[in-house]
């Protein structure tokens, strides 16, 4: 996530010591539960500060969910704690939304009571200080506007506003009809206030307009609601499995990506995959369709920057076709594309003999593009934990 001064922030999980560069950052031996670090670095890579929080809870499930930082440069990270503290601030244990100064003070902890599972899965600055917060649930939340219950085992999706305090402005809630599922993913707003969920969903939903219904066990979907939270339009790529996960917004574009198998139509065009493949699809604000592509790689995040253009990265096989230039070997792609037909400006290509993991992008002032994914590392029998992974950084001149 890149800040207004162009500084660049971070937020990951790790599970053995960890020094950024500004010396080791606290570890507790003992437990074997995931440690939370925050980071703020310069446009050039220096690092600025960084928090390493240890885990109360020895065996408790920590997870990064969204980060965001909004005009002042405040800090907004939303996940599960493991019951961390920061300082003289505590975060407890289960979901919750933390925002930190740009000096990296834990000033404010908001959580959403109730009982269930609740997974916080992206945020996004909304232009007013406050922030919106995209996720799903089960059994029963109290979103601070009121009190929400999801269908007997079945998950909901959520979104929340909040102000620049934590306070709720407003919030949505979608349930399948029957047996069925629906997850918000990704969330973006736009300069108008306008609010863009992606996601999924199975069964039947109804997001307020015309209900969308699939026999896949899931289907991309994705809506706009205005900035008091109504419904403005909501569109699905029928026909598909797979998950809308990425969304951003330019001037009169909504731009969204994922993977999927099967078959969609957009504009009248086929896009078809045997297996899982990626897609980016282009309305502009009313919802109406421009253009989509679809790909051998997959679509992990998009971004676009102050002239409109798309940055899109992800990993593939070898088989990557956005405009590669020969057979680029596996690993990790970033391609801008232009935003009117999604033709590709460049693409570059970074090879690796492990699985990487691209995570987030974002765009700068200057057109630079970050980059912040994981490495697949490989460890000998016995690893005290599962699929051990490194954090990389990548910036990219325009």
């Amino acid at each position: 996530m890149v800040a207004p001064d162009g500084d660049v922030l971070v937020a990951a999980t790790y599970r053995e010591p960890l020094d950024l560069g500004g010396g080791p950052l606290p570890f507790n031996h003992v437990s074997n539960a995931p440690h939370l670090v925050v980071a703020r670095f310069s446009p050039g890579g220096t690092l600025r500060w960084a928090h390493g929080l240890t885990p109360a809870m020895a065996s408790t499930r920590a997870r990064v969910g969204g980060l965001a930082v909004d005009g002042e440069g405040n800090v907004w990270l939303g996940g599960t704690s493991a019951g961390f503290t920061l300082g003289a601030r505590e975060l407890p244990a289960g979901p919750f939304l933390a925002r930190l100064s740009p000096q990296g003070a834990l000033e404010r902890v908001r959580r959403f009571d109730g009982e269930g599972t609740l997974a916080i899965n992206a945020l996004a600055p909304d232009g007013t200080g406050g922030v919106v917060v995209a996720g799903d649930f089960s059994g029963q939340r109290h979103f601070g506007d009121a009190v929400r219950q999801a269908p007997e085992g079945q998950r909901s999706a959520f979104v929340v506003s909040l102000d620049g305090h934590g306070q709720t402005r407003w919030s949505r809630v979608w349930s399948a009809r029957a047996e069925g599922l629906v997850t918000a993913r990704a969330v973006a707003v736009d300069v108008f206030g306008g609010v863009y969920v992606t996601g999924a969903y199975a069964g039947g939903v109804c997001f307020g307009g015309p209900a969308l219904v699939t026999v896949r066990q899931r289907t991309p979907f994705a809506l706009k609601l205005s900035p008091e939270g109504a419904h403005v339009w909501s569109r699905d790529l029928r026909g598909t499995e797979g998950t809308a996960s990425a969304v951003a917004v330019g001037p009169d574009r909504v731009f969204v990506g994922g993977n999927f198998s099967g078959r969609f139509y957009f504009r009248g065009e086929p896009h078809t995959s045997s297996g899982a493949q990626g897609f980016v699809a282009a309305f502009d604000a009313a919802g109406k369709e421009r253009w989509a592509r679809s790909f051998a790689a997959t679509a992990s995040a998009l971004a676009t920057d102050d002239a409109g253009q798309l940055t899109l990265v992800g990993s593939h096989d070898g088989g990557l076709d956005l405009g590669a230039r020969g057979g680029a070997p596996a690993g990790l792609y970033v391609a801008r594309l232009h935003p009117e037909d999604g033709a590709s400006l460049w693409v570059r290509t970074f090879s690796s003999p492990s699985a990487p993991q691209a995570r987030s992008v974002a765009v700068d002032l200057g057109g630079h593009a970050v980059v912040a994914g994981a490495l697949a590392r490989i460890y000998p029998e016995g690893t005290p934990y599962p699929r051990p992974r490194d954090g990389f950084l990548l910036r990219l001149k325009p």
